[in-house]
């Protein structure tokens, strides 16, 4: 018996017990939401289903091979209708009249609070809603608990503390950005005719860095003069204002140096072939954040993502989940509620800060057998820092912000260091 057949047989109990018409469950990914929905569809023998989703792969693959492994594939067909929330927010209940069906909002963190996606629920408060998501910020609680009441809830954490998730190993890899001088080229014009210089990636983000701390510093200013009378409160908006559109377009180009970095590009190949040498038997998969960043990693035919055509996308994906292929490089496509047997391993080479992504990243690596044990990469690109007297100092760049904040709601039980930094950099 699978080890977590009580727990999830607890929470249909308790479903049937104490849950609202309409409710959420949060448990962590890993845990079978799936399988809880199924036995409380078999309990409930609704006229018809409907499971929203938040992506095509849910829609199209991950449902029905649920329903099939659970033995419920004739019912399926049957009765089974799947939607993405990015459709379902636009119907209407004069239109659509969904009262006999019973609703399940998968992932519903993806469509809670926000100003679009969130309008199903309000169009359908009278219907029977059961949300399921393994994660939910503070953020969006209250919404909830309005909305979608939590009647039961299981962090990853304590999934792993009753042995009912494996736990996962996290190394972060750090390492300094290339100083080949021809690393990256930049246009201009210079008196009207079109020109172009070469530059490493370090002294590239070196100077974008720099340019930004400038103008936040000029923000602060702003702020200062106006506290201290200096500038009317209209002069205090307009400079903001048009210091705000400065601000984003200077961190927009530093970010760009860092999601299209060749260095992530030599880190991330470099692990897959550590992790193929070490673990041959390992399926791998790198998330990243630009598809063209993921198809130069691996490959068009390791990649899932919209750059490449739906039909050897789709023969990607498949490949990779009966193991013909062993690493896949994605974007954002696999991110929630997919399930991919024997995934053991992942690396993340470009992202940002977001940890309700990263824990449903992270879960994508818990579905092995509780007592086995995931391992999870981090990137964590530093660079040499020119200061005034021309010497150089190791520095952050802004992906290992991201990674602090992406990890905060994470509790990382298992991690190792690995400094590939000429000068060791200090942990925060």
């Amino acid at each position: 018996m699978d080890a977590r057949d009580k727990s999830q047989s607890e929470v249909v109990d308790l479903y049937f017990k104490k849950a609202p018409l309409q409710c959420c469950g949060v448990l962590s990914t890993g845990f079978g939401k799936s399988k809880v929905a199924i036995d409380i569809i078999k309990h409930l023998q609704p006229e018809k289903v409907l499971i929203l989703v938040n992506s095509t792969v849910l829609r199209d693959f991950n449902w029905e091979a649920e329903f099939k492994r659970w033995k419920y594939l004739t019912f399926f067909r049957k009765k089974v209708k799947l939607v993405t929330y990015q459709t379902a927010y636009k119907w209407k209940s004069e239109d659509k009249d969904l009262s006999d069906a019973f609703i399940i909002a998968d992932e519903c963190d993806f469509a809670a609070d926000t100003d679009e996606l969130s309008k199903f629920f309000y169009e359908y408060s009278e219907c029977r809603i059961l949300g399921l998501t393994g994660f939910v910020t503070e953020s969006k609680r209250d919404w909830f608990s309005k909305h979608l009441p939590i009647f039961t809830e299981l962090t990853a954490s304590q999934a792993q503390d009753k042995k009912l998730l494996n736990n996962l190993h996290f190394v972060f890899v750090q390492y300094e950005l290339s100083n080949n001088p021809e690393d990256i080229t930049v246009n201009y014009k210079k008196n009207g005719v079109p020109t172009s210089f070469t530059q490493s990636e370090n002294n590239a983000y070196d100077y974008a860095n720099k340019k930004v701390q400038v103008e936040v510093y000029k923000s602060a200013k702003i702020v200062q003069d106006f506290m201290q009378g200096k500038l009317t409160k209209a002069e205090h908006d307009s400079a903001l204002k048009a210091q705000e559109f400065r601000i984003r377009g200077l961190t927009a180009k530093r970010t760009d140096i860092l999601v299209n970095s060749k260095s992530a590009q030599v880190a991330a190949k470099g692990l897959i072939s550590h992790i193929r040498e070490t673990k041959p038997d390992s399926k791998t998969i790198i998330f990243s954040k630009r598809t063209a960043q993921s198809i130069a990693i691996c490959g068009e035919l390791n990649s899932y993502n919209g750059k490449i055509n739906k039909k050897q996308r789709d023969i990607n994906y498949a490949n990779f989940c009966d193991g013909t292929i062993d690493v896949l490089g994605v974007c954002d496509k696999v991110n929630r509620g997919v399930n991919i047997d024997n995934l053991d391993t992942a690396i993340l080479e470009t992202f940002f800060g977001s940890d309700t992504k990263a824990a449903q990243r992270f879960g994508r690596i818990m579905r092995l057998d509780p007592d086995e044990v995931g391992t999870i990469y981090v990137l964590l690109p530093y660079y040499m820092r020119k200061e005034k007297n021309n010497t150089y100092t190791l520095q952050e760049t802004q992906q290992v912000v991201w990674a602090r904040n992406m990890l905060r709601s994470t509790k990382i039980k298992s991690s190792t260091v690995w400094n590939y930094c000429k000068i060791k950099p200090k942990l925060k």
